[in-house]
């Protein structure tokens, strides 16, 4: 009885779903863009936020923690170090001018002083070229500049956070001065 309902079924709807299928492929080769392989509209090119880990850049000689980005937890970092891995934050795929991200932390010191509450900026986001996947760094500069990078990689690599070297290897005040003279051009 079973293999007589597959057999029915199957002479039944089998022509059909044949010629709809034809029909579907047909109609999407016929449509603007398909045939090229680009998208036949901007709302086909992909979603225009992207997902990315939170980490933490510390030039401060203390350490932070907690630390949050735009309400995100993006962890703790010990002293002139740096940490990622926490999950994640949608950030536009195209970096636009005048963006910022709220920051918020506290330190060691606001600790011992009894501080509970966290200090909050509205950092300045520096720019950065579309890329697909990565971070969106929180740093913390001395002197009490917080700036927030999207990024494909992190420290150590060719042209992060436009060439200011990583907490550990003791960057020099002169390479601090360079840099922030660098990102006021880019804002």
């Amino acid at each position: 009885m079973i293999a007589a309902m597959r057999v029915g079924f199957s002479s039944l709807f089998g022509p059909v779903c044949r010629v709809a299928g034809a029909v579907v492929l047909a109609l999407g080769l016929a449509a603007p863009g398909a045939a090229d392989g680009r998208p036949a509209n901007a709302a086909d090119a992909g979603p225009s936020i992207q997902a990315l880990r939170l980490g933490i850049i510390n030039y401060l000689g203390e350490a932070l923690d907690p630390v949050y980005i735009a309400q995100g937890w993006a962890g703790n970092v010990g002293p002139r170090a740096y940490s990622s891995g926490t999950c994640c934050l949608s950030v536009p795929r195209e970096w636009k001018p005048g963006m910022t991200l709220r920051v918020e932390w506290n330190s060691d010191s606001m600790y011992l002083r009894g501080e509970k509450k966290l200090v909050g900026v509205d950092a300045p986001v520096l720019p950065y070229e579309p890329f697909h996947d990565g971070y969106v760094w929180a740093v913390f500069l001395p002197g009490g500049e917080v700036f927030v990078q999207p990024w494909g990689g992190g420290p150590g690599l060719p042209g992060f956070l436009q060439g200011l070297p990583a907490p550990h290897e003791k960057p020099t005040e002169a390479d601090f001065r360079a840099f922030v003279e660098r990102t006021r051009h880019a804002k």
